[in-house]
């Protein structure tokens, strides 16, 4: 099958290798900037390939995919916000528009399938495909950051983070480990007097991650709405355990009670208490990390969601889908 990748700037990650690795014809497009539809139409009239079924990563992407309008459209937003608060009409309109006309929608989250159910879109026509894993850079095994106490690690960016600051308040043995917070963040670690247990670095490159991963006795990822990013899978694959709270990517992700902790959101004492939990029961921490590894790997790795994101295809274009995928949740 000919399928044509088509992002807004933003990359579809290790998904099209993968689904070529499953021997199909994928190529990608770059939709950014002005008149994208156009240069797409234009790239596969003159050429001598078009697409059977297009992937469009992103709301953007989708719009110029439609332009386009030379092939089935399978729309993977990664983030909807048609309904969210504060944002500019003309996306709110195009991403309702999609939901209306794409041949499949895919949901990165069940809490992202529920909004496209508020928003009328059939639920035969949505399936949740969450994003994946390199299992083989993600790993348990390999170096680790150096450390001289239990360590909590965050990454990424976001208002949740304060929460952390304040919940490390209940867990004064471990230190915070933040990678790409925002600096603002030391002036609230002064006021709660855990200054000297936050340490607040930059963004580390892909590739320096799992070593970051490994150096942790707990991760945490706790937004207070649907995150994107892979952040929680990619500390689960590296046996980490995950305290976060019961949203998105998370909430998929994560088992209460089994690979982690789910706890509310803008509750940064519930977060501390499950910090301190995990962190002072070495057999439920060794347990949790286990089966979160397990998870990872099961559910997660780019070979899975490119099977399930192929059949997808499959079924936009009309065709017979010989084996049943299973499920990503």
């Amino acid at each position: 099958m000919r399928i044509a990748v088509v992002t807004d700037g933003v990359t579809a990650g290790e998904l099209p290798a993968a689904v070529t690795g499953l021997g199909h014809d994928v190529r990608e497009y770059d939709a950014a900037g002005k008149r994208a539809g156009e240069r797409l139409a234009t790239a596969w009239a003159d050429g001598d390939w078009a697409p059977e079924v297009i992937y469009a990563h992103g709301w953007a992407a989708g719009v110029a995919s439609l332009a386009a309008g030379v092939a089935p459209l399978v729309q993977a937003f990664h983030g909807i916000r048609a309904t969210a608060e504060g944002v500019p009409d003309d996306r709110r309109a195009y991403e309702r528009l999609l939901c209306r006309v794409a041949d499949r929608l895919v949901a990165g989250s069940t809490d992202e399938a529920g909004e496209l159910l508020r928003l009328g879109v059939p639920r035969a026509r949505i399936t949740v495909i969450p994003p994946g894993v390199d299992c083989d850079l993600f790993t348990p095994v390999g170096e680790s950051q150096p450390r001289s106490r239990p360590r909590v690690l965050a990454t990424g960016d976001g208002p949740w983070l304060a929460d952390l600051v304040r919940a490390m308040r209940m867990v004064p043995d471990a230190e915070c480990v933040i990678l790409g917070g925002p600096p603002t963040l030391a002036g609230l670690a002064e006021r709660c007097h855990v200054a000297d247990r936050i340490v607040l670095r930059r963004a580390v490159p892909r590739a320096e991650l799992p070593g970051w991963y490994r150096s942790a006795d707990v991760a945490v990822c706790a937004p207070w709405r649907d995150p994107s990013g892979s952040a929680p899978i990619e500390a689960m694959a590296c046996g980490v355990p995950v305290v976060g709270t019961a949203t998105g990517l998370v909430r998929d992700a994560v088992i209460d009670g089994l690979t982690g902790e789910l706890v509310p959101a803008h509750d940064p004492r519930a977060l501390g208490v499950a910090l301190r939990a995990l962190l002072g029961d070495d057999v439920r921490r060794f347990t949790a990390a286990t089966a979160a590894l397990d998870r990872a790997r099961q559910v997660y790795p780019w070979w899975r969601v490119a099977d399930r994101t192929l059949v997808v295809c499959l079924e936009a274009c009309g065709l017979p889908v010989r084996v049943e995928a299973d499920s990503m949740i």
